[in-house]
């Protein structure tokens, strides 16, 4: 087992509960307060033991598999993050964000497959880009760019468009034209020239990348409703006051929407 020390607070539970609704199907769960991850051979289950301030990971995998594994685990729950500052600045303009506080922009195992949940979730809802995600993972087994370009992705409930941008990501990587480990700047410019990918997107994968602090993507249904603006323009005019820490707002909004 390794133990990560954990910086206060860290909201475990509210942590859990967001991801919960964002696992890749077949491969994550989250059940009995812990995440666990099926990983090459074997299992990875990462829980928190609160009194002691500690998350505990533990894995049947080789130990020359281990450090792959904290460096993920690491990206996913962040918890050397201190959030300390950044509340102190949110919380006078957004009092509701005490409900969360220590709450940060989760990442994510894999930064393609968060890539592919991504564009699969454009303008539908959780549910139904949890549903459609499964079948890729019936279609692909694993979510490598090779198993997306070669998998039968027809009549999966999405309109074509995005299938097609799910081949161009997958494409894009197998051609070496898309590093997902460049930053972002460069990142941001060479997505946005791939088909179907767009400003929503981008502001989306730049928070759960961790790749952005500022990142906000204003469009988005849940950050409007949940920050009770009338429009889009509107959310971002006043999204200005929780500079230069908008991606915490964004994440903390829809942790409590």
């Amino acid at each position: 087992m390794i133990e990560l020390q954990v910086v206060q607070p860290f909201p475990w539970q509210q942590l859990l509960h967001y991801l919960s609704f964002r696992l890749v199907p077949e491969f994550e769960s989250v059940e009995n307060n812990h995440y666990q991850r099926v990983y090459r051979d074997g299992l990875v289950r990462v829980t928190y033991d609160e009194p002691r301030g500690l998350l505990q990971i533990k894995s049947d995998l080789s130990e020359d598999q281990f450090d792959d594994v904290v460096v993920r685990v690491l990206r996913i729950f962040r918890p050397q993050l201190c959030t300390k500052k950044i509340y102190q600045q949110l919380l006078p303009h957004l009092p509701a964000l005490a409900k969360t506080m220590g709450f940060r922009p989760l990442g994510c195992w894999d930064p393609f497959e968060l890539c592919l949940r991504t564009i699969i979730g454009q303008q539908v809802t959780v549910a139904a880009a949890n549903t459609i995600m499964r079948r890729l993972v019936e279609r692909c087994g694993q979510l490598t760019p090779e198993a997306v370009i070669t998998a039968d992705l027809t009549n999966m409930g999405m309109p074509g468009a995005r299938v097609a941008a799910l081949i161009t990501l997958a494409t894009a990587i197998v051609d070496d034209d898309l590093d997902l480990s460049m930053p972002w700047p460069e990142l941001r410019s060479a997505l946005l020239k791939l088909r179907g990918v767009g400003p929503w997107t981008c502001g989306y994968l730049a928070i759960r990348l961790g790749m952005d602090d500022d990142a906000f993507p204003e469009t988005d249904v849940g950050l409007i409703r949940a920050a009770k603006a009338e429009s889009a323009q509107a959310l971002l005019a006043g999204a200005e006051q929780w500079r230069p820490y908008r991606a915490y707002a964004a994440v903390g909004l829809w942790a409590i929407d």
